[in-house]
């Protein structure tokens, strides 16, 4: 029963109607490209000796993007065919503020001649002079068939019922053809009412092949589709990127900003020296904080020209530690790794630092321990603390209001498995935390330690991880 509904309800769409009315514009829109093809492409190839023809050709090719954009909102509008906008132009033939030169016209001539959007517009425009009169033709018998059979089964009816007069008595060959003619129809009313559907559904799926078309040929290409998708992984690497930064270096300096500050203000009092000493701390990292985020604003932009200061390495991590003591911070290290390829090492350098920066949020008064160690084959890294100090209120509780999460557990984890180690992180049975990261220093992890790490049992743990 759906399926009979479905069949008699696109006589009366509103689909179908605007789907006939884009097919009768073919006829008329094909003899206007035509005509306007032709004269143009003609006029530049007889033309072409004097030079007047290559003018009249680079206008009629730069024309046919105004031409494919107004064919793809005419068929969106009416047949849904969903095209998508191309991409724009990336060449001018004048640049405002600067003269026009012979070179310019050239390099835009050659732009224009290459453009890959306007061939396939004219390809469309071809095609719409063969589409358009079939097209056309399809739409008048959707108009036309339906109305000719009902009417025929109306006036048949009326015969019949004798509401209309046929020929007179004295036309006995004509009545008995009337007669004949009005009992099949009636006769044949279903065949009739099968029929009356049966254009708008041709039209329907004309419409839809030729909406298929205009997709190849008015929406981008290919190679348009992978340059955007290109663009748009571009610049979603460029956003994690920054996030990235301004979470490990910005929110590292903000979060020891903090904590001297409550440290200072703790001991104000007691001991104003400290608390002098924290304030000039905290002005000294609120301007590398906004040197850091002027920095990256302007990566952003694209106008970084100014040389970057190298990425902070293991070496770097006796400042990091000595940034985290003059905040009021208990550190405990133990840094027993030699040099190590710089990868890894910026990478150990950003797990030590986002390490004790949660801990400062989380568990404000407990001993921090790093341990650096470098095993037979990976760099090791932990970062523990203990719970939080008794009274004590972690800085992390001053996001719950708003329901946020941090991202640099995930931060830590990403980094141990894009350089092909593993991570253990969560918390310890005492009530503290525990980061333990293990990055190779050859193609991979071996699942089993050999002899000399067999004696670093607390590794065990995280190669466990390790699949073989």
């Amino acid at each position: 029963m759906a399926f009979i509904r479905r069949y008699f309800a696109v006589t009366w769409s509103a689909r179908t109607w605007r789907e006939i009315a884009y097919l009768l514009l073919g006829l008329p829109v094909s003899i206007i490209w035509f005509t306007y093809i032709l004269t143009m492409y003609a006029v530049s190839i007889a033309l072409v000796i004097v030079w007047v023809g290559v003018v009249i050709a680079a206008v009629a090719q730069w024309t046919l993007r105004p031409i494919g954009d107004i064919e793809r909102a005419t068929a969106n509008a009416l047949v849904d065919a969903g095209i998508e906008q191309p991409p724009p132009r990336r060449y001018r033939l004048h640049v405002p503020g600067q003269h026009l030169t012979l070179a310019g016209a050239g390099r835009w001539g050659h732009a224009l001649l290459h453009d890959v959007e306007a061939w396939r517009t004219l390809a469309w425009l071809m095609m719409r002079i063969v589409l358009g009169p079939v097209g056309f033709v399809l739409a008048i018998c959707a108009i036309v068939v339906p109305v000719a059979l009902v009417g025929s089964w109306l006036i048949a009816a009326g015969y019949a019922l004798g509401l209309i007069p046929g020929p007179g008595a004295d036309e006995p060959t004509a009545q008995a053809v009337v007669d004949t003619v009005t009992f099949w129809v009636l006769v044949g009313t279903p065949v009739v009412a099968i029929a009356v559907p049966m254009f708008a559904w041709v039209s329907h799926h004309y419409s839809c092949l030729v909406a298929s078309l205009a997709r190849w040929a008015l929406g981008p290409c290919g190679d348009a589709r992978i340059a955007e998708a290109t663009e748009r992984a571009e610049l979603a690497e460029t956003q994690v990127r920054v996030d990235q930064e301004l979470h490990d270096s910005i929110g590292h300096m903000i979060t020891m900003n903090i904590v001297q500050a409550g440290a200072g203000a703790h001991v104000f009092d007691a001991d104003p020296e400290f608390a002098r000493q924290a304030l000039r701390n905290i002005e000294e990292r609120g301007r590398v904080a906004m040197g850091e985020l002027d920095r990256i604003i302007a990566t952003m932009r694209g106008d970084d020209a100014e040389s970057r200061t190298p990425l902070p390495t293991l070496e770097d991590v006796p400042g990091l530690v000595d940034q985290a003591r003059s905040a009021g911070l208990e550190v405990e290290t133990r840094l027993e790794a030699g040099p190590a390829p710089a990868a890894l090492s910026r990478a150990a350098y950003a797990i030590v630092r986002e390490g004790v920066t949660n801990a400062a949020k989380h568990a404000p008064g407990s001993t921090i321990h790093v341990h650096v160690a470098q095993l037979a084959d990976a760099l090791a890294v932990a970062v523990r603390n203990g719970p939080a100090a008794p009274g004590a209120a972690p800085i992390a509780a001053l996001r719950q209001a708003r329901g946020g999460r941090g991202h640099g557990i995930a931060g830590i984890r990403d980094r141990a498995a894009l350089l092909g180690g593993t991570s253990l992180i969560g918390d310890r049975p005492d009530g503290g935390y525990e980061v333990m990261v293990l990055l190779p220093l050859e193609l991979a992890l071996s699942s089993q330690p050999d002899d000399a790490d067999a004696a670093c049992c607390r590794w065990s743990r995280v190669r466990a991880r390790v699949v073989a």
